[in-house]
């Protein structure tokens, strides 16, 4: 059990047990960012004892007139849109996630860890 008594996890450590970590949408009306976090093999005893904090996320912002508040961007915040998330795997193992947002036939696609 953690600092808290519960099971809690991630990579910042912030219930005490460092875990991966996967934040598929952190998001506002300006930015958008899709951040996997990994983690040194656990030891003997299945714990983890360091991740990766900062992770290799891609954040929309880089993506010049992709996504924001207005209709100047493709993906324009102020209506609805769509998210979805691929994994992409090497075999057992996570070796990248790509993010693609749409929305009324328009779309945005971007790669986090990306090999």
């Amino acid at each position: 059990a953690g600092r808290r008594g519960d099971y809690y996890c991630d990579a910042s450590r912030v219930g005490g047990q460092w875990c991966p970590e996967i934040d598929l949408m952190e998001a506002n009306r300006h930015a958008f960012q899709a951040t996997p976090h990994s983690c040194e093999a656990p030891t003997g005893d299945h714990h983890y004892t360091s991740c990766d904090r900062d992770g290799c996320a891609q954040n929309a912002r880089a993506l010049p007139g992709a996504y924001g508040h207005g209709s100047e961007h493709k993906i324009d915040t102020r209506f609805p849109f769509e998210v979805r998330t691929h994994f992409d795997d090497g075999g057992d193992e996570l070796v990248g996630m790509r993010t693609v947002l749409s929305q009324q036939g328009r779309s945005i696609e971007f790669r986090s860890c990306a090999s």
